[in-house]
């Protein structure tokens, strides 16, 4: 295949790359495991230093599925950096906890907690997955349609109906390997919210259990007592 033909679809795939990236990104500012690219987008404001980035003012590492762990540099970013991801994240559960051991008063780190998934947050989740998918994939669309026209305008020259085959295929290839990894991206993030969502079923029906044991042995206690009563 001919250097110029390799070239077009490089440049193609640089394009339809940026979608997915892009798309990555949105799916993970919607928030629901823990996500440190979800905090890319914080600006801290210093005194000192003015605006700076989340990754200039703090370590960022995920402690779990659904908690993240920000330890400061400096003492005097703790309520800048609160205020930051409240500003982009106001539905994370934010808590600023002394290490153990430390004498430091005005030593903190902050422990983030992801949002639950609810009936409503779900529902809300995935309308927005599948919007952002749909508006991904009609840039891959169009960007693959325009490219199928630039190659056509190319292969006219190549002399057999073999090499100009090989130059589709070659270009309907990549494309299909995009769409591919796009589908596999939505996939894993319907995933994720599902998982949350199950998550949240099952600790409602804990809570509602262990509710209905103390309901229960409150009752059993009161009936015991009911006897005492009468037997005296």
């Amino acid at each position: 295949m001919k250097i110029a033909i390799e070239s077009l679809i490089h440049e193609m795939e640089g394009q339809l790359g940026g979608y997915i990236t892009l798309l990555v990104y949105r799916y993970a500012n919607l928030c629901i495991k823990s996500q440190p690219m979800a905090l890319l987008s914080a600006l801290v404001m210093d005194e000192e230093m003015g605006e700076m980035k989340i990754e200039e003012t703090c370590a960022v590492s995920v402690t779990d599925d659904y908690h993240m762990t920000l330890m400061p540099y400096d003492p005097r970013f703790n309520f800048p950096l609160c205020k930051a991801i409240l500003e982009e994240h106001p539905e994370f559960k934010q808590e600023l906890v002394k290490p153990e051991g430390s004498d430091d008063e005005n030593e903190r780190y902050l422990i983030l907690t992801m949002p639950e998934v609810n009936k409503d947050r779900h529902d809300a989740l995935i309308d927005s997955v599948n919007v952002l998918y749909d508006g991904c994939k009609a840039k891959i669309d169009k960007t693959s349609a325009t490219y199928r026209v630039k190659l056509e305008k190319k292969i006219v020259t190549f002399p057999t109906d073999e090499e100009r085959d090989e130059a589709k295929a070659a270009l309907e290839k990549s494309i299909n390997s995009h769409m591919e990894i796009l589908d596999t991206v939505k996939a894993d993030k319907i995933k994720e919210i599902e998982e949350a969502y199950q998550r949240y079923l099952d600790e409602q029906t804990a809570k509602k259990s262990e509710a209905d044991e103390k309901a229960a042995a409150h009752g059993h206690q009161a009936g015991q007592q009911m006897r005492l009563d009468t037997d005296e």
